[in-house]
């Protein structure tokens, strides 16, 4: 077993049992919990993959005893959709670029009672990371997983040198979710600037990773860009991991989702971060736990529909062309083989398979070191865009610090176990 489930399986052991908060309270009272999951252009593949899924609406979705998966949930069509969508937008006339980017640096070092729970070459890259993602000229910079106060430090003092403002919630519940936004001051408006940090309810045992007492949760700001004078709404995230935790990271999902849905439609709302669930996964049965193959891997897709329903916003990767999630997943060597994957990265495919949808992929050394043959690879980092009034365009969107980079004596790794999702977008004025 890989060390990082090994400590996480010691961890639940010294973690209180706390209640299960799967079934949000309210459920049923928003008008997106009454829609048929087939009726909703976010949600049809689900019900075409769930037995008896097109009498199920979407407040059933949150039931597990209602879901029996017979097929893997296809989202081809609705990534398809997407694209074809924003092709039939106009140009904008007049407009000025934005560059965003998510990124989980895995900036993770803890120690608990008998255990550690750490990313590997922790020291190195916590000295690189402010410093190179600082000076790669970003606008916009969603950041997971600088959990400690002291890296908070480091990302200020060069936020400062470099002309960013930041935002990293209170000092308590920053180690509790270790989030950060950073926005370059120059594009941030005369305005009041608006401030959040949110804690989900949905919360339980083994979602506390990396350790006791860590609730998710978003934190959110909203300023008026100065270039253009819209208002735009930043949420910056880190959803629960592991598929076997499916239930606490939809019901996030709604949350957050409602809240981005609620704000003004002419305003521009932005979502940034670890989502921890890709959209499609071939197979139910992948990966190992000890001798265990890993299983209820289709129940994980559902996160990302319901972020798209109940926010009413879209995936900004998928809007130039279709996604490849699920023509890179066809690559992979199916159906598992755990031998096969312990033995090299990905059974040997990571030469054939891009670097071009897998944010979270036993390619990346520092994953495969921690996670090695347990994890299907998935896109798990997004960045998502409300954009109702059509003011926002997205030229590019790609996979960034996907290559190793050179630490001196300590060798050549990546800047974190995960590869940053950006998107560049032209805001119209």
């Amino acid at each position: 077993m890989p060390d990082l489930r090994r400590s996480l399986a010691a961890l639940a052991l010294l973690l209180p049992a706390c209640a299960d908060d799967e079934v949000p309270d309210d459920l049923g009272t928003w008008p997106e919990d009454q829609v048929k999951v087939a009726a909703s252009p976010a949600l049809a593949h689900l019900a075409a993959a769930i037995d008896g899924g097109d009498a199920l609406s979407v407040a059933d979705l949150f039931h597990p005893d209602r879901l029996t998966f017979k097929t893997a949930p296809d989202p081809s069509a609705l990534y398809a959709a997407q694209a074809t969508a924003y092709a039939a937008l106009p140009a904008l006339v007049d407009a000025e670029p934005l560059r965003v980017l998510t990124y989980n640096v895995g900036l993770l070092s803890r120690w608990y009672p008998f255990t550690h729970v750490g990313v590997p070459h922790y020291l190195e890259r916590r000295e690189r990371s402010p410093v190179q993602l600082l000076g790669d000229d970003w606008d916009i910079l969603f950041l997971e997983e600088a959990w400690e106060l002291v890296d908070v430090d480091r990302f200020a003092a060069e936020a400062k040198r470099r002309g960013y403002a930041i935002y990293a919630g209170t000092p308590k519940k920053h180690e509790q979710h270790g989030l950060i936004i950073l926005v370059r001051e120059a594009l941030i408006g005369d305005a009041a600037q608006e401030f959040a940090e949110v804690q989900f309810d949905a919360q339980r045992e083994i979602e506390y990773f990396p350790g006791p007492g860590v609730k998710r949760g978003y934190l959110g700001w909203s300023f008026t860009h100065a270039p253009t004078g819209r208002r735009i709404h930043l949420y910056g995230t880190h959803f629960t991991s592991f598929p076997e935790l499916f239930q606490e990271r939809d019901v996030q999902a709604r949350v957050l989702g409602g809240a981005a849905k609620a704000l003004p439609d002419d305003d521009i709302v932005l979502i940034g971060g670890d989502f921890n669930a890709g959209a499609y996964y071939p197979e139910d049965r992948f990966g190992l736990d000890g001798d265990e193959v890993i299983t209820g891997w289709w129940h994980n897709t559902m996160m990302y529909p319901l972020i798209l329903h109940y926010g009413g916003v879209v995936d900004t990767h998928s809007l130039l062309e279709p996604a490849h999630d699920v023509e890179r997943m066809h690559q992979l060597l199916l159906p598992f083989d755990g031998d096969a994957y312990l033995k090299q990265p990905l059974a040997g495919r990571c030469a054939d398979i891009p670097t071009d949808t897998f944010t979270g992929t036993d390619c990346n050394s520092i994953y495969d070191e921690q996670y090695a043959a347990t994890e299907f690879p998935a896109r798990l980092d997004y960045i998502f865009l409300r954009d109702v009034g059509a003011h926002v365009r997205v030229t590019e969107s790609s996979l960034v610090y996907t290559a190793p980079f050179d630490f001196g004596g300590a060798g050549e790794f990546e800047l974190s176990d995960h590869y940053g999702m950006s998107a560049i977008l032209q805001i119209e004025r």
